[in-house]
C-alpha cells in the first residue's frame, strides 16, 4: 500500500506538470526536478538513496504508452503509463545494481568481456526501440520531454544491464531458440501471427525478448516490495 500511494503521487506529480508544455506558450527549457527517490539494500540502503527525475520519467512514461501502440509522443501517457514507468526504472536500478556487484565479484576468468556487454546492450536496445516503434518514436519522445541523446543511451543501457543480470542470474531470456519462437509465433498474441516463421524470425526475437524482460522486471519487484522504499518528492 504504501508503495502503490507512492506511485500514485509521482503519477499525479508528472501529471500536473505535462499541461503547462501541452498548453504551449513560447517553447523553453525547463527546470528539472526530483519526481522520487527511492532506496533498497541492493543500491545500498538509506545511506545511498536514488533519484528518479520528472523529465526522464516522463520520457519513460510516453514509452510505457508507445509499447501499448500510441501512435506517437504527442499522444501523451496517463497516470497507468507513470505507475508502469516507476516501477519499471526502480526494477531496473536495483537489476542493473546487482549486475555491477555480480560482475565485480566475479573471478577474473568469469567476468563478462567488454564485448559481450556491449553486445547486450546493443540487442538489448534494439529489442526495446523496436518494441515502442523505433528509434525515430523514442527520439520524438525525449525530444517532447527535453531529454538528450546521452539520457536515452542511459536509459537503454540501464535496462540492457538489468537483462544480463536476468539472463545470467535468474532465467535465460536473451538467446530465445527458434522451438520457443515458433511457440510464440503460433500461440500468443504478437505483432507477427500469421506471418511465416522465416520471415519473422529476427523481429519475433527481438519482440520476445522485450516482452521477457518487461515481464521479468515486474516479477522481480513484486517480490522485492518488502525491500524497497519510495518516496515522492515534496
Amino acid at each position: 500500500m504504501r508503495v502503490a500511494r507512492a506511485l500514485a503521487g509521482v503519477a499525479l506529480c508528472v501529471a500536473i506538470a505535462r499541461p503547462a508544455r501541452a498548453q504551449g506558450a513560447a517553447p523553453s527549457w525547463p527546470v528539472d526536478r526530483t519526481a522520487a527517490r527511492f532506496y533498497a539494500p541492493e543500491t545500498g540502503g538509506t545511506a545511498y538513496p536514488r533519484f528518479v527525475f520528472q523529465r526522464v520519467l516522463a520520457f519513460e512514461a510516453r514509452l510505457a504508452a508507445m509499447a501499448e501502440g500510441a501512435e506517437g509522443a504527442g499522444d501523451g501517457y496517463g497516470e497507468r503509463d507513470v505507475r508502469e514507468a516507476l516501477e519499471r526504472h526502480v526494477a531496473e536500478e536495483l537489476l542493473s545494481s546487482l549486475a555491477d556487484r555480480l560482475i565485480a565479484d566475479a573471478a577474473p576468468g568469469k567476468r563478462p568481456s567488454a564485448a559481450e556487454l556491449a553486445r547486450v546492450e546493443q540487442d538489448v536496445g534494439a529489442a526495446v526501440v523496436e518494441h515502442v516503434g523505433g528509434r525515430a518514436r523514442v527520439d520524438e519522445a525525449a525530444r517532447a520531454e527535453h531529454v538528450d541523446a546521452t539520457e536515452v543511451d542511459a536509459v537503454l543501457r540501464r535496462g540492457a544491464l538489468a537483462a544480463w543480470y536476468i539472463d545470467r542470474a535468474v532465467t535465460p531470456i536473451l538467446h530465445p531458440s527458434d522451438e520457443q519462437l515458433r511457440g510464440v509465433l503460433r500461440a500468443s498474441a504478437n505483432p507477427y501471427r500469421g506471418s511465416r516463421f522465416e520471415h519473422v524470425r529476427e523481429a519475433l526475437g527481438r519482440w520476445f525478448v522485450a516482452e521477457r524482460l518487461r515481464v521479468s522486471e515486474e516479477a522481480f519487484l513484486q517480490a522485492a516490495r518488502s525491500r524497497v522504499r519510495i518516496i515522492v518528492t515534496p
